[in-house]
């Protein structure tokens, strides 16, 4: 598991105990300040073949915001997990 201190902020997928549910943690820089970056936390629904498919919401959170989820998700039995979306452009 990657340590969420040495990241800007946390970065990658949690899916919850019972594989319904897949959380992405994502956030970009808007420019070369250190402290000006774009949180977000996405929500999907997750279908049989265990991959999230189903776009179900999009938070744009704070740093602090984004750490504190992601430490409580963990905290209640929620799992990192690869998963890489096929984007289209």
């Amino acid at each position: 598991m990657a340590k969420i201190e040495n990241l800007e902020g946390p970065v990658g997928w949690l899916i919850d105990p019972q594989n319904k549910w897949a959380i992405n943690f994502d956030f970009k820089k808007l420019t070369n300040d250190q402290n000006t970056a774009s949180f977000t936390i996405d929500m999907w629904g997750v279908v049989l073949n265990g991959k999230p498919m189903q776009f179900k919401s999009r938070r744009k959170v704070t740093k602090e915001e984004s750490l504190n989820t992601w430490k409580k998700l963990l905290s209640s039995n929620w799992v990192e997990f690869d998963f890489e979306m096929n984007k289209s452009n």
